[in-house]
């Protein structure tokens, strides 16, 4: 099994606490980005807490749904949610750390470690850029989400 190590940062002109709101209940906002096909059901509903689950399917290809599976595993509200998650290819961590940015709002810091199951362990660098630009596309849009204000 390798691993693809993944740092990205976005400032966003909301407080902490509203970034955290909308990365505690993302499936009511998702596709984020808003190209990717996503069904997201999280369990169980409400607050989000150490163990909440979130069942996720995410449209490859035509025909062709990656299921993610993913559970929190800390949870510093409204600096920190971090997660496991773990699907058929790749399985690994992901934290998401909010800060302050002063009166400008907020920085989400998005940590996730990848690690690519055999037998596509080979493809791990590959699979692990296209993951970062999917990324990027990502925070970009919860920035749009939040600065634009959908509903979080």
């Amino acid at each position: 099994m390798r691993v693809y190590e993944i740092d990205r940062s976005v400032a966003i002109r909301r407080p902490p606490d509203a970034v955290f709101a909308l990365l505690a209940d993302v499936q009511d906002v998702e596709p984020i980005p808003r190209r990717a096909p996503v069904e997201m059901v999280k369990e169980p509903l409400g607050a989000t807490r150490i163990g909440t689950r979130w069942h996720e399917r995410v449209r490859l290809l035509p025909g062709w749904w990656l299921r993610i599976e993913s559970v929190v595993t800390e949870l510093r509200e409204p600096n920190l949610l971090g997660m496991d998650f773990r699907s058929r290819p790749w399985s690994g961590h992901l934290t998401y750390e909010i800060s302050t940015d002063g009166d400008r709002g907020s920085v989400l810091h998005h940590h996730e470690i990848l690690r690519v199951h055999r037998p596509l362990s080979a493809l791990t660098r590959p699979i692990g850029r296209a993951l970062e630009r999917h990324i990027r596309e990502r925070l970009a849009d919860l920035r749009l989400v939040l600065e634009e204000g959908a509903p979080t």
